[in-house]
């Protein structure tokens, strides 16, 4: 008896549609969090725009280089999750953005505090905008931190420029 339905062979991919969803989700609801925590914390346009110019170029580079990977959905997120499908996918896919968003923001937050000096919550917004940027989908052919990188450089007449971090405690 010959069988008229299509054997399923195997997991389904996640369509890059639905991990565009996914990320457009999250990015709005991350953008909304930083929007809120500014609101709260009353962080001024120029402690910014100081932040912005106190990330090493290093980073920007980084970023920039991680955000061309992360936006090839086939190269990155299908080799990843090639054995899950449905539910578990999805899943998967967040907790992985969710964890890249906080890695970011740890490494980031931390050099911004060694190039200006002290941690507020200018260097939490810089840091966190540099995450969401990763994770903001169909960025990787721009290259918007740069930009706000040449930017933030020229408006603090390169008072914070530095083009490697600065390692403290290593004897170095």
């Amino acid at each position: 008896m010959a069988k008229d339905k299509k054997e399923d062979t195997g997991p389904k991919e996640l369509s890059s549609k639905v991990i565009f969803i996914i990320k457009l989700i999250g990015c709005g609801a991350g953008f909304a969090g930083i929007m809120w925590y500014i609101m709260n914390n009353s962080v001024m346009g120029s402690d910014v725009v100081r932040g912005l110019a106190a990330v090493p170029f290093v980073f920007y580079l980084l970023v920039e280089l991680l955000d061309t990977i992360v936006d090839m959905n086939k190269v990155v997120y299908t080799p990843l999750f090639k054995n899950y499908s449905g539910y578990v996918a999805i899943v998967l896919t967040v907790l992985t953005v969710v964890s890249l968003f906080f890695v970011t923001l740890w490494a980031l937050s931390g050099s911004i505090t060694l190039s200006i000096g002290s941690m507020g919550a200018s260097s939490v917004v810089v840091a966190a905008i540099f995450a969401l940027y990763l994770l903001a989908p169909n960025t990787g052919k721009e290259k918007l931190l740069l930009y706000m990188f040449i930017g933030a450089t020229i408006a603090t007449k390169f008072a914070y420029m530095s083009i490697i971090p600065i390692f403290s405690g290593f004897g170095l």
